[in-house]
């Protein structure tokens, strides 16, 4: 019997999974529910936290013109880790990325990728946050990167993006 394979789960599973709502939450809690099995092994980062952080941050800036401050972000976060805990989704922290090269490392995962066609006519690229989290799932040792968001068909840095609209 072969293990199951290392799966990096990125914030947009996180984002969409907590949202409660619609086929982004049903693809995320899907693949949630594999980890919660052990058909897969979920493994996320401390960077997808902080970015989580920051999404929220951002969210509420824009839905009612609030600013978040600490306490709010904290108990967003909160939620997130108790998701992470619950699920048994490994966390590892984001320091594992770095080293003399961590830096190029993630400039290569942006150069070495390709536009992706999503819709209309529109292209999405992999940016700096995303070459990051491509970096610290190479270094987790996972096989996969599991993500809702479409640019990161384009990786081609010697691990699988598994968007999970396509499954």
């Amino acid at each position: 019997m072969t293990a199951p394979d290392r799966i990096y789960l990125d914030t947009s599973v996180f984002i969409y999974a907590l949202d409660g709502f619609g086929p982004g939450h049903e693809k995320a809690e899907d693949l949630l529910k594999q980890v919660a099995k052990g058909s897969v092994i979920g493994v996320t980062s401390t960077f997808a936290k902080y970015e989580y952080r920051g999404h929220m941050k951002d969210a509420r800036a824009n839905v009612g013109g609030k600013n978040a401050g600490k306490v709010e972000l904290d108990t967003f976060v909160k939620k997130l880790e108790e998701m992470i805990q619950d699920f048994g989704i490994e966390e590892v922290k984001a320091d594992i990325a770095l080293g003399n090269t961590w830096i190029s490392d993630c400039e290569r995962v942006v150069d070495d990728s390709v536009p992706t066609s999503v819709r209309g006519g529109e292209w999405e690229t992999i940016r700096g946050a995303d070459g990051i989290h491509a970096v610290i799932a190479i270094k987790a040792n996972t096989q996969k990167l599991a993500t809702l968001d479409n640019a990161f068909k384009g990786l081609r840095c010697g691990i699988q993006p598994l968007v999970l609209w396509d499954v």
